[in-house]
């Protein structure tokens, strides 16, 4: 059995080299640029990471059996393709879940810095799913109030979108969907815009769900992770924004290894292995995971320690706006120069 490995997915060679069970097995590493359609033809499985698309033009014709993504979203996946074609997918969701928490929290660490916020401020939570309910969590240990939204779950704790909007600081925590009962393309719109004037977004998810031509005409002080037109985002709602970073939120060692992880622990189901064999690979997977438990002598400048938001924003933002260089060369650098951090927890 052959598997193309994108060598970006983080240690992936160096974990499963010490892991019993793979004998036998054609591990085959591409850089990502590498994985088309000709250099994978012969091979059963393929892990990629979000920088691949996977589609007709890719699959056809080879023999893979099984598309492994070692990411929390599937924005870069033809599900329907691959489902009519009776091949397996999966992705690593909720595998960065607490490195996107964290990211949050640097965020809000950053924000009572600068005294545009205090503890007493009511955070509003779009979307409370894997991340949500971590942050939820995460807030409440620092005794910081937070309601939630969901459309799509009916716990009788989770409040209506027009409560949100009366929140100091509100952050987006929902993948993209342009169709179906709930689609958040555009969600926050120019009439939820002026609805919430004067308050902070945070926006981890995706670009498409902020309108950004109505948010640089807002007063919102926006603080982004992703954006409309990656890898060159549009160079004035970079610049407007009061925190801007290349999509490396979910990107702690700990959220890449988990999905590394995931990947793995997967490929063992389906060749197979005996539970025994799997118990003892669990051991030695644990050990990759490095992070770091919150105290009760622990502040939210915890945050800052292991990841300075606010200097990555610094440096994204000279290298981005003033630099004359090809914008997704520097976009590309910028995420590939994220600082090395652990995930904290609780």
């Amino acid at each position: 059995m052959k598997i193309i490995i994108d060598k970006g997915i983080k240690s992936f060679e160096k974990i499963i080299s010490v892991l019993d069970g793979f004998i036998g097995i054609e591990l085959c590493f591409l850089n990502t640029e590498e994985i088309i359609h000709k250099n994978i033809e012969d091979a059963e499985i393929l892990f990629i990471r979000s920088t691949t698309k996977i589609d007709k033009q890719l699959i056809e014709n080879t023999k893979i059996k099984v598309v492994g993504s070692a990411t929390s979203g599937t924005d870069h996946i033809n599900k329907e393709y691959l489902e009519r074609k009776s091949i397996k997918w999966f992705y690593a969701g909720g595998s960065n879940a607490l490195s996107v928490v964290n990211y949050v929290m640097s965020a809000i660490n950053h924000l009572l810095e600068i005294g545009v916020m205090n503890q007493s401020n009511t955070v509003g939570i779009i979307g409370y799913g894997n991340i949500g309910r971590r942050l939820t969590n995460m807030l409440e240990y620092f005794s910081i109030p937070s309601i939630a939204h969901d459309p799509f779950l009916d716990f009788e704790f989770l409040v209506d979108i027009e409560a949100i909007k009366n929140c100091d600081l509100i952050s987006l925590h929902v993948p993209l969907t342009t169709e179906g009962k709930h689609p958040t393309y555009n969600m926050i719109n120019e009439a939820f815009i002026n609805d919430a004037q004067n308050k902070i977004l945070i926006n981890t998810s995706r670009g498409g769900i902020v309108d950004e031509d109505c948010l640089i005409k807002s007063n919102l002080k926006y603080i982004s992770d992703v954006w409309i037109n990656e890898p060159k985002p549009f160079r004035e709602i970079v610049d407007g924004a009061i925190i801007a970073t290349p999509h490396i939120a979910g990107h702690s060692q700990s959220g890449k290894i988990n999905g590394t992880l995931i990947l793995i622990k997967y490929l063992q189901d389906y060749l197979g292995l005996d539970i025994s064999v799997k118990e003892k690979n669990l051991l030695k997977m644990k050990e990759f995971i490095k992070t770091i438990k919150l105290t009760g002598e622990d502040g939210l400048d915890v945050f800052k320690a292991e990841y300075d938001i606010y200097k990555e924003s610094v440096k994204f933002k000279h290298a981005y706006l003033n630099e004359d260089e090809d914008k997704v060369l520097i976009y590309k650098n910028q995420r590939s120069q994220h600082p090395s951090r652990r995930d904290i927890k609780i």
